[in-house]
């Protein structure tokens, strides 16, 4: 009988990813929007979703699972690229709350319509129920990978 061929779950979900960041990267808005990677329009779509809260660097690095100089790095060069700006809280000198700039605010309608388009690209042909069960296993992959050996 012939064995079958084992599966490799960890090299399907990085192509995946691939190619999701690579349908966002050259997405019209991302181009339009000077040095704007899929990366920065994940970070200004969290941004907006939660506008109505204080969003820390910490907050960055929790929600999209990547250390903290990773997350100083893609800030500091959204910062220079003019997305984003920190301010001072006035109840600590050491935080640095995370705003939209008016040209970020101005590009977000369209970075929506490009996380939409790419979503709908992603989903296409599953079921509701189908997407709700490969979400779930994706949060239990990370949950196993984040709770390490």
């Amino acid at each position: 009988m012939e064995e079958s061929r084992p599966l490799h779950i960890g090299f399907e979900i990085k192509q995946t990813s691939r190619l999701i960041k690579k349908a966002i990267d050259r997405s019209a808005a991302v181009q339009c929007a000077s040095q704007m990677t899929g990366t920065h329009i994940w970070i200004l779509k969290y941004l907006q979703e939660n506008s109505g809260k204080e969003i820390f660097q910490k907050d960055i690095e929790r929600q999209f699972g990547i250390n903290r100089s990773s997350a100083t790095g893609l800030l500091q060069l959204m910062e220079k690229n003019g997305l984003i700006c920190r301010e001072e809280v006035p109840y600590d000198a050491r935080l640095k709350r995370i705003v939209m700039t008016e040209k970020a605010i101005s590009l977000e309608a369209s970075v929506r319509r490009e996380i939409d388009r790419a979503e709908e690209r992603i989903s296409r042909g599953f079921s509701e129920e189908e997407l709700q069960t490969l979400v779930q296993m994706l949060s239990r992959i990370r949950e196993n990978l984040s709770q390490g050996g």
